[in-house]
């Protein structure tokens, strides 16, 4: 007992001697549930909607209305000249640039079918790029349909709804949940290639001669940045073919567009890593602030697995500030949608300014180490 004590006493020693680590032991579960505490909802807080309605009849108006006065749906029903409804073209160019979530579209002759006693169909058009929001936004609309159906007094419904998925008519969760998967890893190893190269030479003492050499210091960020992204890039290219043509994943879009907003996003996540490199004192440290600031917001906070509508607040705002929540605008678009560039030059534009940021930073916290050291 007393040679297990003294193993007991030396491993607390050693324990003690790392508070580093031993303070993200005790904040990494906090942190992770504080964020899913938060995140976890399937519940939709808002439903963007385009209504055609081609009736333009009381009753027309009175089920857009039913529509409106639901505190989940916002409902928007004119086009881009005053005064005039939407067409479908409209609609559709919103659906895919995901300004809204579904289409509802009420027929001409509505008023005529309902007279004669028979039955409308109303037309729900649903993006489908994501499978969990389209399933609740057709549970929600069923919903509503129902209630204004018991509002008409009728034996038997006479609305009922003719649903049609864009995107992905299958609704295979694959083609939502893969792509996503590809930008999370991606993230990941980008960052990871970059948060163990200045930690290495600190503990391997080689970061002095980068300290005492004439380069300055944003030019030793930016050359520890190329090498690695041209290795990020090629194994994200490996990825996306091995989804491409293992699990079948669709390429509506173009792939040099893909590429060329990959290429920016795994600038970023290596700028991230270069920033969390240069704060960590050892590669341990860094691996698990690296797994810490890619991994669990990448996946609960970016749009990954729950809708960004569904966080709260602050969540939401902490959203803007990861990559992945624009890369992923952007792959499942290009991917499921087949969306252009100009469909994503907000996301990319984002994606520049978090890479600027974030190699600014790497270079100032940098700099500071180096004047210490000298």
């Amino acid at each position: 007992m007393g040679r297990i004590k003294a193993i007991i006493v030396k491993e607390f020693y050693h324990i003690l001697r790392d508070p580093r680590s031993l303070t993200m032991v005790f904040i990494t579960p906090l942190v992770m549930i504080f964020i899913l505490g938060y995140s976890v909802s399937y519940d939709l807080t808002r439903i963007d909607a385009a209504v055609i309605d081609l009736s333009q009849s009381r009753l027309s108006k009175q089920l857009v209305q039913a529509f409106a006065a639901n505190r989940v749906f916002v409902v928007q029903t004119r086009g881009s000249a005053p005064g005039r409804t939407l067409s479908l073209g409209e609609a559709e160019e919103m659906l895919r640039r995901r300004k809204v979530k579904e289409i509802i579209i009420i027929p001409a002759d509505l008023s005529r079918r309902l007279a004669s006693g028979g039955q409308a169909e109303i037309g729900l058009v649903i993006d489908g790029s994501d499978t969990n929001i389209a399933n609740l936004v057709y549970q929600y609309s069923e919903r509503i349909l129902l209630d204004f159906n018991a509002g008409l007094m009728g034996s038997e419904p006479l609305l009922k709804l003719d649903t049609k998925i864009y995107f992905n008519p299958e609704t295979r969760s694959q083609f939502f949940f893969i792509p996503g998967l590809v930008a999370v890893i991606l993230l990941m190893i980008s960052a990871m290639l970059t948060s163990l190269s200045i930690s290495r030479e600190r503990e391997s003492g080689s970061i002095a001669l980068l300290f005492i050499s004439p380069l300055r210091s944003r030019e030793i960020i930016v050359g520890k940045t190329i090498p690695y992204t041209i290795v990020a890039l090629l194994d994200g290219v490996v990825i996306l073919l091995f989804a491409r043509f293992w699990f079948g994943i669709p390429l509506r879009g173009s792939l040099l567009v893909l590429l060329l907003f990959a290429l920016l996003y795994i600038v970023s996540g290596l700028a991230l890593g270069i920033l969390i490199s240069t704060s960590a004192p050892t590669q341990r440290v860094a691996m698990l602030a690296t797994l810490l600031s890619t991994m669990l917001p990448s996946f609960l906070l970016s749009g990954f697995i729950f809708p960004l509508d569904s966080l709260s607040p602050v969540l939401r705002a902490i959203s803007y500030v990861i990559p992945a929540t624009y890369f992923l605008r952007i792959i499942r678009g290009v991917v499921l949608k087949g969306a252009e560039l100009q469909h994503f030059l907000f996301e990319g534009g984002m994606l520049i300014v978090l890479s600027m940021v974030l190699l600014a930073a790497a270079t100032r916290k940098f700099n500071r180490q180096r004047k210490a050291a000298q």
